[in-house]
C-alpha cells in the first residue's frame, strides 16, 4: 500500500472516519506500518469507533427499510390484524407489528431467536401468551382480567416477553425455582425499540470474525481488549436510544457473548 505510506496521519485519521465496518478498520490497519500506526494510537482509536459507530447507526429507525437492511429482506413478521390474538390489545404495539412487522431471526452470535414467529404463523397459530398466573404462579382473584404476556423470542432457553398492558418488553427465566426471580427486568420500552436494539447490534457486530475455538487464554483476553472499545460505544449508543438498555440483564449477557467471555460462560454454566 504505497499510497498510505504517503500519506500523513491526519489524512489517514479521515479515512478510517469515513468508514461504515469494524472490520475494514482492522483490515485497513494490517496494510502498512503507518496505517496500523494511525489506528492504534490512543488518542485516535476512540474517535475511529465513535465515527464508525455513528456511521454504521446514524439513519437506525423502527421502519422496515432500515430493519430488513439489517436482518435481510422478508426477515420481518408483519401478521394481518386478524393474525392477531384478540388479547394482545396494546395498541402500539399491534399498530408496529401490523405496519412494520417484528424481526422473525435467529442470530446465533448473540443467542436470540424468534423463527418461530413466522414458523407458528404458516401452521395458523398465534403468539404464545401467558397469564400472570402462568408466570409466576400468582393470581389475585379481585382481577377481572389476568395479565398478558406474548412471548416474542427466545435467548437459550429464557424468554423475551411483550407486557400487555403497557407494551414494555422484559426477559423471563422459566427455570428459575423462586417464581419472583423469574423476571430479570424489562429490556426496552416496546416492541419497535426491542427491533432497533437488535438491529444496531447487528448493524455493528455482523462483519467481525468469531473466534476461533482453538484461541489460546492470552489470545481470547486480547481479544476481548480490542473488541470491548467498539462494544462499549455502541452499548452507550444503544442507551442513548433506549434507557431500559443500560442495565438490562439481557444485554449484558449477549455482550458477553459477543465477547467470548469465559469467565462469564463458566459462571453460566455452573448456576
Amino acid at each position: 500500500m504505497p499510497g498510505f505510506l504517503n500519506l500523513p496521519p491526519e489524512i489517514l485519521l479521515l479515512v478510517y472516519c469515513s468508514l461504515d465496518s469494524i472490520a475494514d478498520a482492522y483490515f485497513l490497519s494490517q496494510t502498512c506500518q503507518q496505517a496500523y500506526h494511525v489506528f492504534s494510537r490512543p488518542q485516535s482509536q476512540p474517535k475511529i469507533f465513535e465515527s464508525i459507530i455513528h456511521n454504521v447507526l446514524q439513519d437506525a429507525a423502527p421502519n422496515q427499510a432500515w430493519l430488513e437492511k439489517q436482518f435481510g429482506p422478508g426477515s420481518l413478521w408483519r401478521p394481518k390484524e386478524a393474525d392477531l390474538p384478540v388479547d394482545l390489545t396494546n395498541k402500539a404495539a399491534r399498530e408496529f407489528l401490523i405496519n412494520i412487522g417484528f424481526p422473525s431471526v435467529k442470530l446465533p452470535r448473540i443467542g436470540f431467536n424468534s423463527i418461530h414467529l413466522k414458523a407458528f404463523a404458516d401452521k395458523g397459530a398465534s403468539l404464545c401468551r401467558y397469564t400472570g398466573e402462568e408466570l409466576y404462579g400468582i393470581h389475585d382473584p379481585e382481577d377481572e382480567v389476568p395479565a398478558l404476556s406474548f412471548c416474542l423470542g427466545e435467548v437459550y432457553t429464557q424468554l423475551v416477553m411483550l407486557e400487555n398492558e403497557h407494551g414494555h418488553v422484559f426477559w423471563y427465566n422459566g427455570d428459575c425455582y423462586d417464581s419472583l426471580g423469574r423476571d430479570r427486568g424489562l429490556v426496552a420500552q416496546g416492541l419497535d425499540s426491542l427491533a432497533v436494539l437488535l438491529g444496531m447490534v447487528v448493524a455493528v457486530t455482523k462483519d467481525l470474525r468469531e473466534s476461533p475455538l482453538d484461541l489460546s487464554l492470552e489470545e481470547l483476553e486480547r481479544r476481548v481488549e480490542i473488541l470491548k472499545r467498539p462494544l462499549d460505544i455502541l452499548r452507550g449508543k444503544m442507551r442513548d436510544y433506549d434507557f431500559y438498555a443500560e442495565d438490562a440483564e439481557l444485554w449484558n449477557d449477549l455482550f458477553s457473548e459477543l465477547l467470548d467471555d469465559w469467565e462469564f460462560r463458566d459462571e453460566s454454566l455452573g448456576s
